[in-house]
């Protein structure tokens, strides 16, 4: 399932590491490598973002869509989970860095993220 903005959605059990992080209800703050002429509707975007995930289901939801489905766990590290959706598959994973337990970075295009702060 293409995710609002340039990527795919999903969840699978979160269990230990990132993905332990990666469960709850996350709120999008701004976007982050984004054109300069561009920022402010990035940003817009970004902050009408809201993301829930639980299990092994992730829903994001913008201003004007939601999409939900299952995803499963690619690559889990420390501080980043890659995850793949059931709609879109392996051929378009999904990255997530955490910079700690309340802060994480959607890696939606190359040089490009949306920051989310957990609720």
């Amino acid at each position: 399932m293409t995710a609002v903005l340039a990527g795919s959605l999903a969840g699978v059990s979160c269990g230990a590491g990132a993905a332990a992080r990666f469960a709850g209800h996350w709120k999008g703050v701004r976007a982050e490598g984004v054109a300069a002429g561009a920022e402010a509707a990035a940003n817009a975007y970004a902050a009408g973002l809201d993301m829930v995930v639980r299990d092994d289901w992730i829903s994001v939801t913008s201003r004007n869509a939601r999409q939900t489905g299952r995803f499963k766990i690619l690559k889990q590290y420390a501080a980043s989970l890659t995850i793949a959706t059931d709609r879109d598959g392996t051929d378009t994973p999904q990255t997530f860095v955490f910079a700690d337990d309340k802060t994480m970075k959607w890696m939606v295009l190359d040089g490009q993220a949306i920051v989310f702060t957990k609720k």
